[in-house]
């Protein structure tokens, strides 16, 4: 892809240390399950997605650590975000029952943001679900969430998905009457 895109997003990826999101955001980035590393801090990749023939999205995507103690900076990461992928773990409980508070603080220090529920290590799931799909739904209509769907990095199903549909949905909800509504 050269160099030129249509629009350019900052997009967060946040949820409690060891959910997924790296393993997520590099699957997507480089196609490939690269092993576990913690972040510390924050990671920032690049990547630039087309939606269609015609549409190509910059991704900005700012992968925050999710350890307690990193939690004090996240405000300043997540101003000026249009996206943010709000991250659980299918199989640990806790992961899932602090998604408010991830939720609160991207809210507070952002506008207009889209967001995305994500439920990573799909793969583990007939072993290790700790939390059911339904539950994810009622938190999507609670908190006004556009989109929920499960990945697994390990094996890639909805990987892509999860970055792609976060864009069509940003454009949609920032350009209401922009051309790029014909994809919709």
């Amino acid at each position: 892809m050269s160099n030129e895109f249509d629009f350019t997003f900052k997009v967060v990826v946040v949820g409690n240390s060891g959910v997924g999101k790296t393993t997520m955001v590099q699957r997507f980035v480089t196609g490939k399950f690269l092993p576990f590393k913690k972040t510390i801090g924050a990671d920032l990749s690049s990547y630039t997605v087309r939606l269609d023939e015609h549409i190509k999205v910059r991704l900005q995507i700012w992968d925050f650590a999710g350890q307690a103690k990193f939690k004090s900076i996240l405000p300043s990461y997540v101003r000026g975000a249009t996206g943010c992928v709000l991250c659980y773990d299918i199989t640990t409980e806790s992961s899932f029952q602090i998604l408010p508070q991830w939720h609160e603080t991207v809210v507070k220090n952002t506008e207009n943001t889209t967001f995305l529920l994500v439920g990573c290590k799909q793969d583990l799931e007939e072993k290790y679900r700790r939390v059911d799909y339904s539950r994810a739904q009622e938190f999507q209509k609670k908190y006004g969430i556009s989109l929920l769907c499960e990945t697994s990095s390990k094996t890639g199903y909805n990987n892509d998905l999860v970055f792609k549909e976060l864009a069509k949905h940003i454009i949609k909800n920032n350009f209401p009457d922009s051309q790029f509504q014909i994809m919709f």
